[in-house]
C-alpha cells in the first residue's frame, strides 16, 4: 500500500474519481462492484483515494490496520483533532456510493473548508476505514482496530466465506497483523467524529429533503444458527418420519420476519441473508442447515425482546421437528445516540447553506459507531434513489452529493473553528 505524502500534479474531480474507483472491481461481469478489503482491487482503490486526498491538500499515510488517513493540520496542535471519513470497500456485487461518498466527499469538503474559511483551528483527519463491510463476518474491522475494540487475537478468528482469516488477508497485501496495535488511537485526543454517508434507505427521497441529520444509529445482534436433522432418501422417507432441517429453517425465516414486523418499537428489522445446507442434493432431505440471523434496532430493549422471543420460537420449532440447534453469536453491539453538539453543528451547517434537513435515525451501522461512547459522534445523510444500497443500481445524484459535501464542510468548520 502506498504511504507517500507528495502531491502529484493535475486535478482530479470528485465525481470522476467516484467513477474511477468504481472500475476497481473484482467481478464486473455481475453488473455491480465487488471490492473487498485486503485484496489487490482494494489496494488499488487505496492508492487512487490517497492521490485524491493529496490533491485536496492532505498528507496521507496508511496505518498498521490498513486504514488510509489524510491529515489537514490545524493552527493549534495542542487541541484534540476532529475525524471524518467512511470506507471504500464494498460488499458483494454492490454499488459505487456506499462509503465512498464519505471518503472522497470528505476530501472535497476539506478542500472547500480551506478555500472558504482558511485553515481550521483543530487538526482534521479524514479516514478511509478498512473493512467496514463484513468480509470476515464482522463489520467495521479497521475502525474497531483503531478504537482498540478489536486486537491481534481477533484477526485469526475472523474468517471469510473461503476460509481465509483476516490476518492472512492482511499479509497478502503487505500488512503485518502482529503490528495492529500500532493503529490504536488515543480516543481522548479525538474531539469528534462526523461521517457523511448515503442514506441507504428511501426516507429522504420520499420526503424530498436533501439532507438528513442523524440522531441515533441502530446496531445489530447477529448470530449463526445451525440446525441438525437427519439426511435421508427423498423418495423413500415418509413425510411423518422426516427430520428436515431446511423445513425447520424455513419456519424460522418467517418467524424472523413476523417478530421484527411486530416489534414494540416499530423500527426493528430482521434479516436472514446467509443460508447453507448439507448435503445439497435433489434426492436427499437436508440434514443440516446454517443460517445467519441479523436483528437491528436503535432501541436496544425492543431489539433484545425480538431476539428473546425468536429464540423461544426456534426452540419450539426444533422440538416439534426433532431438530438439534446450535447458536454462535457473531456480534451483539449496542445502538448509539449521536452527540447533541454534533447534531447542532450539522443543523447549523444545513442552515448556513440554506438547505432543509430531516432529523432521522440510521438503520445501518457505520464506522463512526466504533468510537462511541468514548468520543462524540454524528452523521449527515444524502438521499439514495429508490432507497437502494448494497445493489448495482445504488445511485445518488451528483448534485445531491455536492450538497452533502457543502454541509459536511460547514459542520466540520463549526467543530474545528
Amino acid at each position: 500500500m502506498s504511504t507517500t505524502t507528495d502531491s502529484p500534479t493535475g486535478r482530479l474531480d470528485l465525481h470522476s474519481t467516484i467513477a474511477a474507483l468504481a472500475q476497481l472491481n473484482r467481478a464486473p461481469e455481475l453488473g455491480g462492484i465487488t471490492r473487498e478489503v485486503y485484496t489487490p482491487e482494494y489496494d488499488q482503490a487505496v492508492d487512487l483515494t490517497a492521490e485524491f486526498m493529496r490533491q485536496c491538500g492532505l498528507t496521507t499515510r496508511v496505518d498498521a490496520a490498513g486504514n488510509l488517513i489524510g491529515r489537514l493540520e490545524g493552527r493549534d496542535p495542542s487541541l484534540e483533532r476532529v475525524m471524518t471519513g467512511s470506507h471504500i470497500d464494498t460488499t458483494l456485487n454492490a454499488g459505487r456510493f456506499d462509503g465512498v461518498v464519505g471518503v472522497l466527499g470528505g476530501a472535497e469538503a476539506l478542500r472547500r473548508l480551506r478555500e472558504v474559511h482558511g485553515g481550521p483551528r483543530r487538526t482534521i483527519e479524514l479516514v478511509a476505514f478498512a473493512g467496514e463491510e463484513p468480509r470476515f463476518g464482522m463489520g467495521c474491522v479497521g475502525s474497531q482496530l483503531m478504537a482498540g475494540k478489536l486486537g491481534r487475537g481477533d484477526l485469526d478468528a475472523l474468517i471469510d466465506r473461503d476460509g481465509v482469516t483476516a490476518a492472512s488477508a492482511m499479509r497478502s497485501v503487505g500488512l503485518d497483523p502482529d503490528r495492529v496495535g500500532d493503529a490504536v488511537a488515543n480516543l481522548s485526543d479525538i474531539h469528534a467524529v462526523l461521517e457523511l454517508h448515503i442514506e441507504q434507505g428511501g426516507l429522504l427521497e420520499s420526503e424530498q429533503v436533501p439532507l438528513g441529520v442523524v440522531t441515533a444509529i441502530a446496531a445489530a445482534h447477529d448470530f449463526k444458527l445451525t440446525l441438525s436433522g437427519q439426511a435421508a432418501h427423498a423418495g423413500a422417507t415418509p413425510m411423518a418420519l422426516r427430520r428436515d432441517a431446511l423445513a425447520g429453517a424455513a419456519e424460522i425465516v418467517l418467524e424472523v420476519e413476523r417478530l421484527a414486523s411486530e416489534s414494540p418499537s416499530g423500527r426493528t428489522v430482521g434479516t436472514v441473508g446467509t443460508l447453507g445446507l448439507e448435503p445439497g442434493a435433489t434426492n436427499i432431505i437436508p440434514g443440516e442447515v446454517m443460517l445467519v440471523v441479523d436483528i437491528r434496532d436503535s432501541d436496544l430493549e425492543a431489539r433484545e425482546a425480538v431476539v428473546t422471543e425468536l429464540i423461544a420460537r426456534i426452540d419450539s420449532i426444533c422440538e416439534r421437528r426433532s431438530l438439534q440447534r446450535a447458536f454462535d453469536v457473531i456480534q451483539r453491539n449496542a445502538p448509539c445516540a449521536c452527540a447533541p453538539e454534533i447534531i447542532a453543528a450539522a443543523r447549523d451547517a444545513c442552515a448556513a447553506i440554506d438547505e432543509p434537513f430531516l432529523e432521522m435515525q440510521s438503520g445501518a451501522y457505520h464506522d463512526c459507531m466504533s468510537f462511541s461512547p468514548e468520543v462524540p459522534i454524528g452523521m449527515i445523510f444524502v438521499p439514495s434513489e429508490r432507497g437502494l444500497s448494497h445493489h448495482p443500481d445504488e445511485f445518488t445524484e451528483a448534485a445531491a452529493i455536492d450538497i452533502g459535501v457543502e454541509a459536511l464542510s460547514e459542520a466540520l468548520w463549526r467543530l474545528t473553528a
